[in-house]
């Protein structure tokens, strides 16, 4: 737990320059599972795909420019999120506490799960290690695991899952234990990337992981029930009478008031999370037309089948 009190530098000249320098995290917890080890894997990948092609071989799914591009913007984002000052003023400013949940949540998750990094991640593990993913690989897909694995990505769980993270955490006595313990903190950043992750990537086709959700039509729908959702968690906080959480009302040498801290927040919430919601939606609307174009358009659901049905009058009935 870092040291709150900012009233005996912030008399200093050097204030903004003290904690733009320092205050750097290195959570292993987060960092290390998520954004150290993938990265290792993917350049490592990377390079052996790089080498198979000049071998003749056909370019890794992934491996192209644009793939490529789109995952080092993810793992740059997630990684100032979690290794720069941003996590120390996060303890202090709600605002920044919400723009660590809007990126780690929204704005990072279509970036990885758009650039396709699975196979890439495959190639580079090291070889003495291989056997034992496979058969790790093995339980997941037809073992024992199979059942839990199904109904963590069902689309109506990723979603749920997503808007009750968004909320659970906004309520006052998580928020204040997730401040004060790290070990809470790191607990709430773990759900936050799961749930991200796990929502695009129903919303966004990434293989090899399969299509459980295959309509965009669909997909276009659970965009707008989470883009709603954030939407109304604004609202309630932009729109409160007074602050919800004390623990950043009493930090000493803070002066902004935690009601305006409060409408910040909820100003990052409510901007921020549209884009990334607005990008993905515009990529499965073209999914849309394209299906629709080559024919390979199905309805959505079943029931609207049976409401666009012609109805049929039987001979003689006009009389």
């Amino acid at each position: 737990m870092p040291d709150m009190n900012m009233s005996s530098v912030a008399s200093h000249s050097g204030f903004v320059v003290k904690y733009l320098l320092s205050n750097w995290s290195l959570d292993l917890i987060i960092t290390l599972p998520f954004i150290i080890v993938p990265s290792i894997l993917y350049f490592r990948g990377l390079s052996q795909a790089y080498r198979r092609q000049r071998e003749g071989e056909p370019l890794a799914l992934g491996a192209d420019t644009q793939s490529v591009i789109m995952f080092l913007i993810g793992m740059f984002v997630l990684s100032v999120t979690f290794f720069s000052p941003v996590m120390y003023w996060s303890m202090v400013y709600l605002y920044m506490h919400m723009l660590v949940h809007v990126l780690v949540m929204i704005a990072v998750p279509p970036f990885i799960v758009g650039s396709k990094p699975w196979t890439l991640m495959s190639m580079g593990i090291p070889e003495r290690f291989i056997p034992r993913v496979k058969s790790i690989a093995s339980m997941l897909k037809g073992g024992l695991l199979a059942p839990v694995v199904g109904f963590v990505t069902n689309p109506l769980v990723a979603l749920s899952y997503f808007i009750l993270i968004m909320w659970l955490w906004f309520y006052p006595p998580l928020m204040t234990y997730a401040v004060t313990n790290k070990y809470v903190m790191d607990l709430m950043h773990l759900t936050f990337i799961t749930a991200g992750m796990g929502l695009f990537l129903q919303l966004i086709d990434s293989p090899p992981f399969p299509k459980r959700v295959k309509n965009p039509v669909i997909r276009l729908g659970m965009i707008l029930i989470g883009t709603y959702s954030s939407f109304m968690l604004a609202m309630l906080l932009g729109l409160s009478s007074g602050p919800w959480f004390s623990v950043y009302s009493h930090i000493p040498g803070k002066t902004l008031s935690g009601m305006a801290d409060q409408q910040i927040a909820a100003s990052v919430l409510w901007v921020m999370c549209m884009e990334p919601f607005v990008y993905t939606a515009y990529y499965n609307i073209k999914l849309w037309m394209s299906q629709s174009d080559a024919g390979e358009y199905n309805e959505p659901t079943p029931w609207l089948k049976r409401i666009r049905r012609p109805i049929v009058i039987p001979p003689g009935s006009q009389n």
